[in-house]
């Protein structure tokens, strides 16, 4: 997520409660949200409401067979959150060099990121299991980004899209892959290659949703990637 649309991302949830609007108006919400995100892919608040409205019709049923894993219920029972309550960059970055903890910090300090743009649950979801679920993919969102690899270009983030959509089968990672594949192969004739490698990749690993990642802050990174099945990705050209 770029440092400039980050700022902007808690401010851009769709004024209405998404599942209690038609579908029909939820995909006109969705695909316009989509056509801007095209024409600026660095706008994270564009992405968000996108995701929002093209997820809502298959949210409630994803989110019951997501609570369906004890992980889920746990991660859930005990408020995990990654944001500016509960992360230390500072205290991250003093760890030893090559563990979760420093990595992460590393990455969000080298791109001007911090935590805190999701301290709060997305207002437009009324239901508190949805909106965790919501918010815990939103607060790792840069986390997926530093044991994968991808990079925050535009490449690299369709790339993590076709990862996700393999790993959480939401509608709005697939067509953010194909349309941005799409919209992006003139400029970088390899990103459908790689947009397919990511998305075996992303069947090939453990679910990093419900991973525990505030317990393996001093883990040798090397050693979780071996441990959830994944390879560093080489950048999208």
């Amino acid at each position: 997520m770029s440092p400039s649309s980050d700022a902007t991302a808690a401010a851009a949830a769709p004024p209405l409660d998404t599942m209690s609007v038609s579908p029909i108006a939820r995909w006109r919400r969705a695909l316009t949200a989509l056509g801007k995100v095209l024409a600026d892919p660095g706008r994270t608040d564009l992405v968000l409401e996108f995701s929002m409205w093209a997820n809502a019709g298959t949210l409630a049923r994803r989110i019951d067979r997501i609570f369906e894993d004890p992980r889920c219920r746990r991660l859930y029972a005990e408020r995990r959150m990654i944001d500016s309550r509960t992360i230390d960059l500072d205290r991250l970055g003093r760890m030893q060099e090559g563990t979760l903890g420093r990595t992460y910090a590393d990455f969000m300090r080298e791109r001007g990121l911090t935590p805190e743009v999701f301290d709060d649950a997305p207002p437009e979801v009324a239901d508190p299991r949805m909106a965790y679920v919501i918010q815990r993919l939103r607060q790792t969102h840069d986390l997926w980004h530093v044991v994968t690899g991808y990079e925050t270009d535009p490449a690299s983030e369709i790339a993590l899209q076709a990862f996700t959509f393999a790993q959480v089968r939401a509608p709005s990672s697939a067509i953010l892959a194909i349309a941005g594949t799409l919209h992006g192969v003139p400029h970088a004739p390899g990103l459908p290659r790689d947009v397919i490698a990511a998305f075996r990749a992303g069947r090939r690993a453990e679910g990093l949703a419900l991973f525990p990642w505030e317990d393996h802050w001093e883990t040798p990174l090397a050693e979780l990637r071996q441990r959830l099945g994944l390879r560093p990705a080489r950048a999208a050209a």
